[in-house]
């Protein structure tokens, strides 16, 4: 296990990840920690904007909308058999979601605890919409790059058919 001396750096954060489809918010897919096989991920706040000018067009105002939270997780598909592993190798479909608890907490794009979707205070589901991937390769082990997005404005745990 690695220290320091000095000062204090974060290393990664573990976390478990459960998988829904889109029709589905209690059924899951599946469920898996990723704090062994857990490569990191990457959380970043977005939002749309728009620059309001004057009719000498200089900027004097800005729009903020579409507040939202884009995480990528990256891991090692894993489990106690290959069988388990291949399991973990799963992607939603378009619309599913998933709960994520035990990573470490931090404020993003003013959601505090902005990783979890439980714990205090509590934050909604991420949404899988689409765009992840499963590597495989013959010189290594095999990678998932799960894309999620979060919308401090959607509480709705299905999607709803149209």
């Amino acid at each position: 296990m690695a220290n320091t001396q000095g000062v204090a750096y974060v290393f990664g954060s573990p976390a478990t990840i459960t998988l829904f489809t889109a029709a589905d918010s209690t059924t899951t897919i599946f469920t898996g920690t990723t704090s062994t096989a857990n490569e990191g991920f990457d959380i970043s706040h977005e939002c749309d904007t728009e620059e309001v000018k004057n009719t000498s067009g200089e900027v004097v105002g800005h729009v903020v909308s579409n507040n939202r939270l884009s995480l990528n997780v990256n891991c090692i598909p894993s489990g106690a058999t290959v069988a388990d592993a291949l399991l973990t190798s799963f992607l939603a479909d378009g619309n599913g979601t998933a709960v994520i608890t035990g990573a470490k907490v931090v404020t993003c794009g003013g959601v505090a605890n902005a990783i979890n979707t439980g714990g205090s205070p509590a934050s909604g589901r991420w949404i899988y919409a689409g765009g992840g991937s499963v590597k495989f390769t013959n010189s290594g082990k095999a990678m998932v790059s799960l894309p999620l997005k979060k919308y401090p404005s959607i509480t709705a745990l299905t999607a709803i058919a149209l």
